[in-house]
């Protein structure tokens, strides 16, 4: 009979299910116990044993091997051994690249017709043609106009089973979040460039809104009008490091 056997267990229900995707994606079968009872009350996870992954008996000695690969901070494969955190930065690297591709396509669309004069180190001219296909797709999304007459909307009048919604949104989720992806890399790789702290020389900023302590006259009716004070929120770098915030233009001129 294949029974049932302790993999893993602890307090935090959370731990098992990480570790339970992890050897469902190699094909093991895992079960996790005593869930609801730490759920419900996490004092009792000790008394009880914590919240246990079981896996079959006949495929426990293969989620050994990879929970002992996971704890030395490795994958493995048929193909040999991989760790972690090198993967985790060429994959980071690979992403990196393909955002700077996409973003130098929304710069230039005319190198969708001209793709050779995209060069990389790192992709293959196959992953960059499965690139271009996408911004093709993108290209046509944004240039879609939203269109909607009279026709379409005496029919959504009269049909109570109709989604007008889908005339006020006519591209995709996905364009959005795509589109916001670049957008995100492409103003942090044109404004996000070391600036130095002119207090400790610290290249650790970050420009954003930050919460100024100097106090003007508008400021100071607001405070008035609402009772308490108002905080004075203003664009500036802040460094992480010493934590003073400043403008750019007083560290561009410090810098020079």
């Amino acid at each position: 009979m294949n029974k049932l056997k302790t993999l893993f267990s602890s307090n935090i229900p959370i731990d098992c299910h990480i570790l339970k995707g992890r050897l469902e994606r190699e094909g093991l079968n895992c079960f996790v116990f005593d869930e609801n009872i730490v759920w419900v009350n996490p004092f009792k996870a000790v008394a009880i044993g914590g919240v246990k992954l079981k896996v079959p008996s006949d495929q426990f000695e293969l989620a050994e091997k990879i929970l002992e690969q996971i704890k030395k901070g490795n994958l493995f494969d048929k193909n040999g051994e991989y760790e972690i955190a090198s993967i985790l930065n060429l994959e980071f690297e690979k992403q990196t690249e393909i955002l700077r591709i996409k973003s130098d396509i929304r710069k230039n669309p005319a190198l969708l017709i001209k793709p050779i004069k995209i060069k990389s180190t790192i992709l293959s001219r196959n992953d960059i043609g499965l690139i271009i296909d996408s911004e093709k797709d993108f290209q046509t999304l944004t240039n879609k106009k939203f269109k909607f007459t009279w026709k379409d909307f005496f029919y959504e009048l009269l049909d109570f089973d109709g989604d007008v919604f889908k005339y006020l949104k006519p591209r995709p989720v996905e364009y959005y979040l795509d589109k916001e992806i670049v957008d995100n890399y492409t103003s942090k790789s044109t404004s996000d460039a070391a600036v130095i702290c002119p207090n400790c020389k610290s290249n650790n900023t970050k420009n954003g809104y930050a919460i100024d302590y100097k106090w003007d006259i508008l400021y100071l009716i607001l405070s008035l009008l609402i009772a308490t004070p108002f905080p004075l929120f203003r664009k500036k770098t802040h460094c992480f490091d010493c934590g003073y915030d400043f403008k750019r233009q007083k560290a561009a001129a410090n810098n020079g």
